[in-house]
């Protein structure tokens, strides 16, 4: 469907209520990644052009730009120069099991796919709460940042922090190569043992401005920050932080 389409179908059918202060771009970007869930355009199939979805969504042209600039670097659409935006054949999901898991509508478990985008990654001498956990004299910290997209329902912020020492290869592997990567599962197995005890903290904080521009809402907002540290044996391998967005979903932090 590309001309055909009508903006009550679209808004109406694959739009959730806005979640207090989540930017329009965001709102947008979670609209137009359930409508290619929930099968309106099909893999390879065109969406409408820019001028033409602002029409349909009453949104301003540099809002569905934003929104279908991060649609592609989650790797659900691929947009051509002079041909348009189209739904990816393949999405990029971790490549690797790796899930959220909340809590459906029965209470049952519900484990959603994630989508992560690398956004940078930098050696760092400031102290924070993963300087106890990665506690060697002298440690060469790595802070890898990503935006990861829940099911394309919405997306958070997460600082994934570990030794480049003990983890030379990830401190050096070609960003590309990261995105869609399972990172704790990588860090495991250069050392070739799984992950055995993980020790995790939540809080409720004021996204700051990184934070609230990869979720895709104001800084400031007030949201979940889920703190995760993990050992493979005696071995601590890393410190993870992710902020997590206003949202209607249940997060099950239990073991």
């Amino acid at each position: 469907m590309t001309q055909l389409d009508t903006s009550s179908e679209l808004l109406g059918k694959y739009s959730r209520p806005a979640a207090l202060g989540v930017a329009k771009y965001a709102q947008l970007r979670e609209t137009l990644a359930g409508a290619i869930r929930g099968g309106h355009w099909k893999p390879g199939s065109q969406l409408p052009p820019e001028r033409e979805l602002a029409r349909l969504t009453r949104f301003s042209l540099g809002t569905v730009q934003r929104a279908l600039r991060e649609l592609a670097d989650e790797g659900i659409v691929v947009r051509t120069q002079g041909s348009g935006t189209y739904v990816a054949e393949g999405r990029g999901g971790i490549d690797e099991p790796m899930y959220l898991r909340f809590l459906g509508g029965a209470g049952e478990p519900t484990f959603l796919p994630l989508f992560p985008k690398v956004l940078s990654r930098k050696r760092i001498s400031e102290r924070g709460p993963w300087s106890e956990w990665l506690r060697q004299t002298g440690a060469d910290i790595v802070r890898i940042s990503r935006r990861i997209s829940v099911n394309g329902e919405f997306s958070l912020f997460n600082r994934f922090y570990f030794n480049a020492d003990t983890f030379p290869g990830i401190a050096s592997a070609p960003l590309s190569t990261l995105d869609g990567a399972n990172l704790k599962q990588m860090l495991g197995g250069e050392i070739n043992m799984p992950v055995t005890y993980v020790r995790q903290r939540i809080s409720f904080v004021k996204f700051p401005e990184e934070a609230g521009s990869a979720a895709g809402v104001r800084s400031g907002t007030r949201g979940m920050l889920l703190e995760s540290a993990a050992m493979a044996g005696r071995e601590p391998l890393y410190f993870l932080e992710s902020f997590i967005p206003p949202n209607d979903r249940q997060l099950d932090v239990s073991s």
